[in-house]
C-alpha cells in the first residue's frame, strides 16, 4: 500500500509539474506575441508584465530552496494587483485618460514592491505575527478592488463586443483569483496554503494561461488592439463591414428616432431602453452603432446629438433668457455637471462661454461635429 501511495504521489507531482511547464510556456508565448506585435501599445506592455507576474507565481513553489530566486520571484509576483489595476485602467477608461497611467498607479506599484521586498526577507513565522503582513493583505486587496472598479466602469455603455468580453473574463479570472489568494493569505498565513490549494492554484492559473494563449495566439489575435480606443495609426484597421439589408432597416429606424423623434432627449437613456423602443436586440444595436456609425461608447453617441441640440438653443438669441440648466435637461442630461463636461469636450468651451460668444449674434450653422 505505501508503494501505491508513493506511485500516486509521484504521478500527481509529475502531472502538476508538466501542467506548470505548459502554462509557463503558454504565458511566455503570449508575452512574446504582445511584445513583438504590440509593444508600442501601453495596455499590451502592462498585460505582458501582468502575465509575467503570473508566471513567477506559478514557478515560485519550485524554487523555494533557492533564496535569490525565491526573493526575486516573490517580489515580482507581489506586483500583480497593481499591474492588474494598471491594465484595467488603460484598457477600460474610455475617453477618461485612456491609455494613460496616473500617479496613483505608480504609488500602488511602489507600495506592492516595498511590501513584497519586506515579506520576502522575513520567515513565514515572523510574517504571521507581523502587522506588516496584515497591511499588505489589506493594500493588495484594495488595489485589486480598484482594478475591478475600472473593469466594471462604463460597462453598460461600452459598444465594443471584444472589450465587453475582456471585461467579463478579466473580472472572473484575474480579479476574482487575486481576491481568492488574498483571502487564503488571511486564513492560512503567508504562503502556507494546504497542498490541495497549491494544486488548485496551479490548475486555475494553467487554465487561464492556456485559454488566453489560445485566444491571443489562435482564435482572435487582435482582440487586445480591437479593444483599445487610441491606437497608433499603423494598427488601425480601415475596413468596415458592409451593412446587410436588415442592418439598413435598423439604421433607418435608429436615425428616425434620433433625427426626427429626438429620442436622445430622454433623460437616463440607456442602450437597453433604446433597443426596447426600437425593437432591435440589444447586442445588434451595439454592433450597429459600433461598426456602422463608428462609435465605441454609447454615451459618446448620445453626446453628439445632445450637445448639438444644446448648442443650437444656446446660439439662438430668442432663447437667451432660458437657463442653461433647463436647456441641459431638455437635451437629455440629468445634471448640469455631466452636461458641462460633455459640452466642453465637444465644443472646447463651457456652455456659458458658448452662449456669450454666439447667443447675442445671428445663429450660426452647426454641424454634426
Amino acid at each position: 500500500m505505501p508503494k501505491v501511495l508513493d506511485v500516486l504521489t509521484f504521478t500527481m507531482q509529475s502531472f502538476f509539474l508538466i501542467l506548470t511547464g505548459i502554462a509557463f510556456g503558454a504565458i511566455m508565448l503570449v508575452v512574446c506575441k504582445l511584445m513583438f506585435d504590440y509593444r508600442q501599445v501601453l495596455s499590451a506592455r502592462v498585460l505582458s508584465l501582468l502575465l509575467l507576474t503570473a508566471a513567477c507565481y506559478l514557478i515560485q513553489p519550485l524554487v523555494q530552496d533557492i533564496f535569490v530566486f525565491r526573493f526575486v520571484l516573490g517580489i515580482v509576483a507581489m506586483t500583480s494587483p497593481a499591474l492588474f489595476w494598471m491594465f484595467a485602467s488603460t484598457l477600460f477608461q474610455m475617453n477618461e485618460g485612456n491609455q494613460k497611467l496616473h500617479s496613483g498607479h505608480h504609488i500602488g506599484l511602489a507600495v506592492c514592491i516595498t511590501l513584497g521586498t519586506y515579506q520576502c526577507l522575513q520567515s513565514p513565522a515572523e510574517l504571521d505575527d507581523s502587522i506588516i503582513h496584515l497591511v499588505s493583505l489589506v493594500v493588495t486587496g484594495a488595489i485589486t478592488i480598484l482594478g475591478l472598479l475600472d473593469v466594471f466602469r462604463n460597462w453598460q455603455s461600452d459598444l465594443v463586443e471584444c472589450r465587453r468580453f475582456l471585461r467579463l473574463s478579466l473580472s472572473v479570472t484575474c480579479g476574482a483569483f487575486l481576491l481568492f489568494i488574498v483571502a487564503n493569505e488571511f486564513i492560512y498565513g503567508h504562503g502556507e496554503f494546504p497542498e490541495f490549494l497549491n494544486y488548485l492554484n496551479i490548475i486555475v492559473i494553467s487554465i487561464f494561461a492556456m485559454s488566453y494563449g489560445y485566444i491571443i495566439l489562435v482564435s482572435n489575435s487582435n482582440i487586445l488592439v480591437e479593444s483599445i480606443d487610441d491606437l497608433p495609426p499603423e494598427l488601425v484597421k480601415q475596413e468596415a463591414p458592409k451593412p446587410s439589408s436588415a442592418d439598413i432597416h435598423w439604421l433607418e429606424k435608429l436615425t428616425k428616432a434620433m433625427e426626427e423623434e429626438f429620442y436622445y432627449r430622454q433623460v437616463d437613456l440607456t442602450i437597453k431602453s433604446l433597443s426596447e423602443y426600437l425593437d432591435i436586440p440589444e447586442h445588434q444595436l451595439r454592433r450597429l452603432i459600433n461598426q456602422h456609425l463608428g462609435y465605441r461608447n454609447f454615451n459618446d453617441y448620445l453626446n453628439r446629438y445632445r450637445v448639438r441640440d444644446a448648442a443650437q438653443r444656446l446660439s439662438d438669441p430668442k432663447l437667451v433668457r432660458i437657463p442653461i440648466l433647463t436647456i441641459a435637461i431638455e437635451s437629455g442630461y440629468a445634471s448640469l455637471t455631466t452636461f458641462n463636461k460633455a459640452f466642453k469636450s465637444l465644443q472646447t468651451m463651457t456652455p456659458s462661454e458658448f452662449r456669450r460668444i454666439n447667443g447675442m449674434t445671428e445663429a450660426t450653422q452647426l454641424t454634426d461635429f
